[in-house]
């Protein structure tokens, strides 16, 4: 532990994923690419590097020096990467067959050593298969995406997103779900242990920095996503960026953390009412707390993650309370690399659950003000993970009342 005036930060220690860990996601990648009558694979995107390459670096991915990996259906992969990073590949991951040019050179960013590698080691009639699928981002400008592929014809660019990037990232292995399973553990306990360190008087941003310290203390590596937002009675959204807003009397405070352990996220939010909290918000925060019970419950291998949503939309619809089911889009997804990842939770999405993935449970609904009668949101999240008998919950489960700051 360090000691920083008269706070301690712990650093959690974990191994590196083992290069069977790396092996396997390979093949698996490459019995997709058979089913699919995919040549090759070409990597891009900074989650599908840190998947396949286990890529250490804290920013792979800059507008100045891009990276790409080249699966084949057989034999070594291919690094294409700046000069510099080749050797950090070799010495810092199991990737040894590196290819590189001169960077930063906006001219010609890896256009000609990319186009070229592809030229040499497919056939002419080589599909490749890249990331411009649904929620997927190439790593590097389109403009010089189509420079690559105008000049590798005939050969093509096909998506690999939906039918290979996407279904392999969905099923966690035990390793990724224990990094997931610290990260929303030391998050839960930040959560926990916040509310008798919070006071009347203070900002949203004072808040969330309190917060945020306590998560570093406890083990989290980044804070990358922090919501707060707080309103009397209630709040009118789940976004923003905390404010210099005064936390009064009346006030009910969300906070919707997205934080990182070895670049693993976890997602989940937390409520805290300043001073007693009225009526209307104590039965809004009951019925999505049962709503979230029912998700949960929801959860089993063999699964449409449709049913997940059915179930949530079920007591949030047939409550006595005086709100009704919100129309964010949906009630949950998942995460893993990269938050949020597919599937979600909607009523039109068949994905069936199966063993390793994570699902984050998010009902809501919406109610009016105690004070005003103005239109208030209240959203729960809790993460799990799907296992051979039903959902295993990571986060420590939000309390049945809302936690009260005086």
């Amino acid at each position: 532990m360090n000691a920083i005036g008269s706070e301690s930060i712990r650093t959690i220690p974990y191994a590196p994923f083992p290069r069977a860990e790396y092996e396997d996601r390979v093949e698996q990648a490459r019995r997709s690419m058979r089913e699919h009558a995919i040549d090759a694979l070409l990597v891009t995107s900074e989650h599908n590097l840190r998947y396949f390459v286990g890529e250490p670096s804290t920013t792979p991915q800059q507008t100045t020096r891009p990276r790409f990996l080249l699966i084949l259906s057989s034999g070594e992969a291919v690094a294409v990467v700046p000069e510099g990073i080749d050797q950090f590949y070799k010495e810092t991951t199991w990737v040894k067959r590196c290819r590189s040019w001169p960077s930063p050179n906006p001219k010609d960013e890896g256009v000609s050593t990319l186009a070229g590698a592809l030229r040499e080691l497919l056939p002419e009639n080589a599909k490749i298969g890249t990331e411009l699928g649904a929620e997927s981002r190439l790593g590097f400008p389109t403009g010089d995406f189509l420079r690559v592929a105008a000049a590798i014809k005939p050969r093509i660019f096909v998506d690999a997103s939906d039918p290979i990037f996407t279904p392999l990232r969905m099923i966690k292995s035990p390793l990724e779900v224990d990094r997931i399973r610290t990260v929303c553990k030391l998050v839960s306990e930040a959560f926990d242990n916040l509310a008798p360190k919070l006071r009347l008087g203070m900002t949203e941003r004072e808040a969330c920095r309190v917060f945020e310290l306590e998560c570093f203390n406890r083990g989290v590596e980044k804070t990358a996503k922090i919501v707060g937002v707080s309103g009397r009675g209630g709040y009118t959204r789940p976004y923003g960026v905390p404010s210099d807003k005064v936390l009064s009397d009346g006030d009910l405070l969300f906070i919707d953390a997205g934080c990182l352990f070895d670049f693993y996220w976890s997602d989940f939010d937390r409520h805290f009412a300043f001073g007693a909290p009225d009526r209307h918000t104590q039965d809004a925060y009951q019925i999505v707390w049962h709503a979230t019970e029912a998700g949960i419950a929801a959860v089993k291998p063999g699964t449409p993650i449709c049913n997940v949503w059915r179930a949530m939309s079920d007591v949030l619809n047939g409550s006595n309370n005086r709100g009704k089911a919100t129309n964010i889009g949906r009630m949950g997804h998942s995460m893993g690399l990269w938050m949020p990842e597919l599937p979600s939770v909607q009523p039109d999405d068949k994905t069936i659950l199966r063993p390793g993935m994570i699902i984050n449970i998010e009902p809501s609904t919406s109610y009016p003000s105690y004070f005003d009668g103005s239109p208030k949101l209240m959203l729960h999240e809790e993460v799990v993970v799907v296992t051979d008998s039903g959902a295993q919950l990571l986060t420590s489960r939000a309390s049945r009342t809302v936690s009260v700051v005086l």
